[in-house]
């Protein structure tokens, strides 16, 4: 409603519009007050709200349980799951303690320590921003490290004597994956295959061992609740329901059980679901041993164990009562990346590619194809036809590398198929025709054989549409406060893979003489 105010001035007569203010108390408004409240409980009768069953609810529940210690995976005492992030201790590679600021500084020392001058061959030369005025200067430590020579002059060797042993490597250059193991009381914690990244239960398959009572015993009691989740429905008929999840975004698939299982509660059963939350501990394995639950009629139930056909957090090779608590790096400082490599079917020149994008933090330098990439004009002028030349193949671009499917020896008297890579050579209509450098990146090479021997990959791993695989560092912090640094090697698809437009046995015109 509104009211019209007149205000006299000597100019005349103006008049103006204004809302009514409200008169009273303004909270018998909000109060929505009916004048048959019986109409409610008529409402409620003739929705079934008012049925019931002779039903109980549980009111306490008491668990009792063990928490048995994931021990540090071999040869890498220092990266106890306890305390340091389980992605660090699975993905930290051997040099990935050798931090610039560490080479820039054993470096320096090495160097004055030195009787006499380094050599230069140890200079730094791959250094990014902000360390490029050292490039071609200031001495590398990691390099000298690596140099056995140079470590029998005791005052040089008194330099590193820091320097902590080489890790084993996790990472597998043929399948490209983590594969290593934790080992526990209750049975070894396997990881089969670790793209990186997040980690949690899923990462790790079981090898139980005979169930003992190693760890350290407990007796948790809990007061259980409903368990909600924004979206489902409110408890009474006459509260306000939450809007905050769209319910019909969630589809009925049923081959994602987990999605099917909440619709399920939502929609079906809202208020027969309770959540009770057992402590856990990081870095331990968390057994539940007894599960006894006191509904609201005072009556005690024994919950079963889960069966071996259902559980939706279950480890493969444990039963439902037993799973792995990790301690994770949530949000950890991530650098850019240091090396990108893209791999790829190109089923025009039937080869399988590997690109170096990125190395060492710099972008590469494909170079220009020089044939094969302009345009094709479509008319051509009149004249004399022009001079053709035969050309085997036309130039690929530079750090472009070739895989073909060889069967290679397993070392067990048998063969298995697996992707070679091979070297390109540059065909010259004069001179001799020359081998391109070898890959840089280390996504590319095979750190466990010493030999040289060219890159193996398992055609299993490689998806139709390519990969991509990244390294990166990044920065988190144990359990106890302490700075942990590690070299982060992921692989994910790609939209299409790599295609060099190599083509074979080709005629172009020949340039003029």
């Amino acid at each position: 409603m509104n009211t019209v105010v007149m205000h006299e001035t000597t100019d005349g007569l103006h008049l103006r519009l204004e809302p009514a203010r409200p008169a009273g108390d303004p909270e018998r408004g909000f109060a929505a007050e009916l004048a048959d409240p019986a109409w409610l409980v008529g409402r409620q009768w003739q929705l079934g709200e008012h049925q019931g069953e002779n039903a109980t609810s549980p009111v306490l529940v008491t668990a009792a349980l063990r928490h048995v210690p994931i021990g540090p995976i071999a040869g890498r005492p220092g990266l106890d799951p306890l305390t340091v992030p389980a992605e660090a201790a699975i993905e930290t590679g051997p040099e990935d303690w050798w931090t610039t600021g560490r080479r820039i500084r054993l470096g320096r020392a090495a160097s004055e320590a030195a009787a006499s001058a380094l050599p230069a061959a140890h200079l730094f030369s791959d250094l990014t921003e902000p360390y490029t005025a050292l490039n071609g200067r200031g001495f590398d430590g990691r390099s000298i490290a690596h140099d056995t020579t140079l470590l029998a002059d005791p005052a040089i060797a008194a330099v590193f004597a820091e320097v902590p042993g080489p890790l084993p490597d996790t990472w597998r250059a043929d399948t490209l994956d983590h594969a290593t193991a934790f080992p526990s009381a209750e049975g070894t914690l396997a990881v089969p295959a670790h793209d990186g990244g997040e980690t949690d239960w899923w990462t790790v398959d079981a090898r139980p061992a005979t169930p003992g009572t190693s760890g350290e015993g407990q007796t948790a009691s809990v007061w259980p609740e409903r368990f909600r989740l924004p979206g489902s429905p409110a408890l009474r008929w006459w509260q306000i329901e939450d809007h905050r999840v769209d319910l019909g975004g969630l589809p009925p698939d049923r081959a994602h059980f987990a999605s099917a299982l909440v619709l399920d509660i939502v929609l079906g059963h809202g208020d027969d679901w309770f959540l009770a939350p057992l402590p856990g501990r990081a870095g331990h394995l968390l057994v539940v041993e007894d599960l006894t639950v006191l509904d609201s009629f005072g009556k005690t139930w024994a919950v079963p164990h889960p069966g071996p056909d259902w559980s939706l957090f279950r480890v493969h090779g444990f039963d439902g009562r037993r799973l792995p608590i990790w301690p994770v790096a949530e949000n950890p400082l991530t650098g850019n990346p240091l090396d990108v490599v893209t791999i790829g079917t190109d089923e025009d020149a039937e080869l399988l590619w590997a690109v170096e994008e990125t190395v060492a933090g710099r972008a590469v330098d494909h170079g220009r194809r020089t044939t094969g990439d302009g345009p094709v004009p479509e008319e051509q002028p009149l004249g004399p036809p022009p001079t053709l030349r035969y050309v085997p193949a036309t130039d690929v671009p530079k750090a472009w590398y070739p895989y073909t499917l060889e069967d290679r020896p397993d070392g067990d008297g048998h063969t298995r198929i697996r992707y070679q890579q091979g070297r390109l050579v540059e065909m010259a209509y004069a001179g001799t025709p020359t081998r391109r450098d070898p890959p840089v990146s280390a996504f590319l090479l095979d750190p466990a054989d010493p030999t040289g021997r060219a890159h193996e990959l398992a055609p299993d791993r490689i998806p139709p549409t390519g990969i991509r695989l990244e390294r990166r560092t990044l920065l988190a912090r144990a359990t106890t406060g302490a700075p942990v640094l590690w070299t982060r090697r992921t692989r994910a698809p790609l939209l299409s893979g790599p295609s060099s437009g190599l083509r074979f046995d080709a005629v172009e015109p020949a340039p003029p003489t």
